[in-house]
């Protein structure tokens, strides 16, 4: 008897260390620097928005605020659920049928929004280095590059955005230091500070800014219950959403600056008409192609992290093992959802701007994650208390 006890104890610990070596794991720093380019990848590039003029800075430092609220929002919504996985999560507080709906809304948004990101990627590259080429020449193959990470595994494009985000500081610094030492940049631009009220501050905030890149934040409710220092995370997790606003803000000063705040909003891509500017010697000049590096990482990242939710969230409801097939659908899927209204920059940046924001990113960031944090915080009471 003894024995045979021994040898079923055996066979139960080596199946749970199998288990366990199966398990998809993150560090907290590994998911801060997937955060940090998930933020700013995209944004210093083709985001940025200067409709508070000289105010804009006051803006993006409010959304950041906002952004570290909303985070832990959606942390605390994890954390109170018991880190459930996101079905289980929506199930708790929707039940079963409506909680199916949801996860298939869920899961076309993310879609979507990687489709719009990889058009953001794709006009940026036609407009500036590959001018009159089809979109779906540079599309197609970034998105192939997209799958292949997805099929390494996410723990393998965590630990990649720590070597991609050291990186992007090694580029992003010295362009800011040759931006704000070169004569072309005017420091009397930045003034006058708080000239219109709060009127445009509130018009920049409110819903672009709120949803912009901070709301999109909610895709990471896939990703947390798989974080394996929950703890650590908790009091680390502001850190990336507070440096991400702070470069946003250094590079919106250098904008203004090297352009001034009126003709900033004008261009589709202010950051890199700035830097067009910006000249040493009649040597040192087209520093601009380097911005195309930050939207290689960055813009890799945030497809990358809302193509894999996508795949995640159909997996868990239809219970399905994960298909290299599977992701080729879910590709093809984001490449149909990215011509949606988008033949052309100016009418993907009125769609995301204007109609977007109000459609889908109030809904799916804000109105549903705050009934279901009422409900789970209502079920989860006497449990806490």
């Amino acid at each position: 008897m003894s024995i045979s006890f021994d040898l079923d104890t055996l066979n139960i610990n080596i199946t749970k260390e199998e288990d366990d070596m199966n398990k998809v794991s993150i560090s907290a720093l590994e998911l801060c620097s997937m955060m940090l380019l998930f933020l700013t990848g995209s944004t210093i590039v083709v985001g940025l928005n200067f409709t508070a003029m000289e105010d804009s800075i006051l803006a993006v430092a409010l959304e950041t605020g906002f952004g570290i609220v909303l985070f832990y929002f959606y942390l605390l919504l994890i954390k109170r659920s018991s880190w459930k996985e996101f079905i289980p999560l929506l199930e708790m507080g929707f039940g079963s049928l409506l909680s199916k709906i949801l996860a298939v809304v869920f899961s076309l948004y993310f879609l979507y929004i990687a489709g719009r990101v990889m058009n953001d990627f794709a006009f940026f590259t036609t407009q500036i280095l590959y001018p009159n080429a089809p979109n779906w020449v540079i599309s197609i193959p970034f998105l192939l590059v997209v799958g292949y990470c997805i099929m390494l595994g996410i723990e393998a494009v965590a630990r990649s955005a720590i070597i991609m985000t050291f990186f992007s500081f090694m580029i992003l610094v010295p362009l800011w230091l040759l931006g704000f030492l070169s004569d072309e940049f005017e420091a009397k631009y930045l003034q006058p500070f708080f000239s219109q009220g709060w009127e445009p501050i509130k018009e920049m905030i409110f819903p672009t800014g709120l949803s912009f890149p901070y709301g999109e934040l909610v895709v990471f409710l896939v990703i947390l219950p798989i974080i394996a220092e929950k703890e650590k995370l908790i009091r680390v997790v502001w850190i990336p959403i507070v440096i991400a606003g702070l470069i946003m803000m250094i590079t919106m000063e250098l904008i203004i600056g090297l352009l001034h705040a009126p003709f900033a909003n004008t261009f589709y891509f202010p950051f890199v008409k700035a830097l067009e500017l910006v000249t040493y010697l009649g040597i040192i000049e087209h520093l601009e192609i380097f911005t195309y590096l930050l939207l290689i990482g960055g813009g890799l990242m945030k497809l990358t992290v809302f193509l894999y939710a996508a795949q995640v969230v159909l997996t868990q409801l239809f219970k399905l093992k994960q298909k290299s097939w599977h992701l080729l659908i879910l590709m093809a899927a984001v490449h149909l959802l990215s011509l949606y209204r988008s033949e052309d920059i100016a009418e993907h940046l009125y769609l995301g701007l204007k109609l977007v924001p109000y459609y889908l990113h109030i809904p799916l960031q804000f109105i549903i994650p705050l009934i279901l944090g009422g409900v789970i915080f209502w079920k989860t009471r006497k449990r806490k208390a």
